[in-house]
């Protein structure tokens, strides 16, 4: 009896070590972390392995992105941070399952236009770079639901940025911007905007007003705001001056 106790127990033992080995190699296979590896350049076996799903390089010295990076069509989670990076290639734009895209404190100045064809991207997050102009394509981006380009050299957003139905939460902090497009009020859902310090506009669009959804609303202290801004204070909208 005592035998077969023991038996069993060893073999709860080899099952639980045999699960956890085969969850290491599921991880391992989508998994790519090669940050702060002081990389200039990325490995050729990275482009060859189409099964990753995240690809880290956060913190390295690359300047450039190949256009190989096109090969990952299951990448879902891109961190480019921390780089020297001065543009994208045009094929990123292949990457239809991407969902995360990092590439702050690089020193971009500017997004292909394919960058409109991540037809399944969640978050964009440019902080801290050199963009002076975001392409009319961001529109086509109907599922993201961050935008973060805080620290750029941004005078204008796109009217086409409207476009983006899916759009909860826009960063836009230490611009060049000099006013809003009325096309942001045709995003519904919009639930905050960050824009203190975000360039010399004075007021913010009356076309505002429809969006019912807005929780948060920082600007700096000598904006002028709609009225309507002001009554929703007492309900649903905060708004933060800083």
């Amino acid at each position: 009896m005592r035998f077969s106790i023991l038996y069993f127990l060893c073999c709860l033992v080899f099952m639980a070590g045999s699960c956890a080995a085969i969850d290491s190699i599921q991880y391992g296979s989508t998994l790519r972390d090669l940050s702060k590896k002081g990389l200039d350049s990325i490995p050729d076996d990275v482009f060859s392995d189409t099964s990753t799903r995240v690809l880290r390089l956060y913190g390295n010295s690359l300047d450039s992105l190949p256009s190989r990076i096109g090969n990952l069509i299951n990448l879902e989670e891109l961190y480019l941070g921390r780089n020297d990076l001065k543009s994208l290639p045009p094929e990123i734009g292949r990457l239809k399952k991407l969902r995360i895209l990092s590439a702050q404190y690089n020193e971009l100045e500017g997004l292909p236009n394919e960058i409109g064809a991540l037809e399944s991207l969640e978050q964009l997050i440019l902080n801290q770079n050199k963009i002076k102009v975001l392409p009319s394509t961001i529109g086509n981006l109907k599922h993201l639901q961050v935008l973060q380009v805080k620290y750029n050299f941004l005078d204008s957003l796109p009217s086409t940025i409207g476009g983006c139905q899916g759009l909860q939460f826009i960063y836009l902090n230490r611009n060049n911007l000099l006013a809003l497009p009325e096309s942001l009020s045709e995003i519904s859902g919009l639930k905050e905007i960050y824009m203190a310090g975000a360039g010399q506009m004075t007021d913010v669009p009356e076309a505002l007003c429809k969006l019912r959804m807005l929780e948060v609303l920082e600007v700096d202290p000598f904006v002028q705001l709609p009225t309507c801004f002001i009554v929703r204070q007492t309900g649903r909208l905060t708004i933060i001056r800083r």
